[in-house]
């Protein structure tokens, strides 16, 4: 019977180490790199601007070149931006490719226009809450449409 509990308590302690290892580097990473200084602090050229039916918020997609010669990343990239709060979330990013343009399908509904495979499009957020101009919080919807032909604009 001790044999068994304390195999059961090794067995335990082991799974316990390795949550708290995971938990760690999974903290780590999203301190360090997941996520991206906002556009205006990169090297990035405006592209499209939208705005909400109040103005409390804007929609942006930049084209964006990120990292040294060595080790660069250029692409698209989706952020909303809070004017009042000055503050900025990133909803998407997508490598260069034909196209990337944005547009409301109906009030809080965002869509994101693309050219590109399904794996060259990255949804960061798939919904985002920000302060309207009442500064009660309203929520923004994403979607994505894959284009054959051209991007609309």
């Amino acid at each position: 019977m001790s044999k068994a509990t304390r195999r059961l308590g090794l067995w335990f302690l082991a799974a316990g180490v390795t949550l708290a290892v995971l938990f760690t580097a999974v903290l780590i990473y999203k301190l360090t790199v997941f996520e991206p200084d906002p556009p205006v602090a990169a090297n990035c050229q405006s592209l499209q601007l939208i705005a909400t039916a109040d103005g409390a918020a804007e929609i942006h997609v930049y084209d964006c070149q990120r990292g040294n010669s060595g080790n660069s990343w250029h692409g698209f990239e989706v952020w909303l931006f809070e004017p009042k709060a000055n503050d900025w979330l990133r909803i998407a990013t997508a490598e260069q490719g034909p196209c990337l343009t944005i547009s409301w399908q109906r009030d809080g509904e965002l869509v994101i226009h693309h050219g590109h495979s399904r794996g060259a499009l990255n949804i960061a957020k798939s919904s985002v809450v920000y302060d309207d101009a009442n500064g009660r919080p309203a929520t923004i919807s994403v979607t994505t449409k894959r284009e054959e032909k051209e991007c609309p604009l």
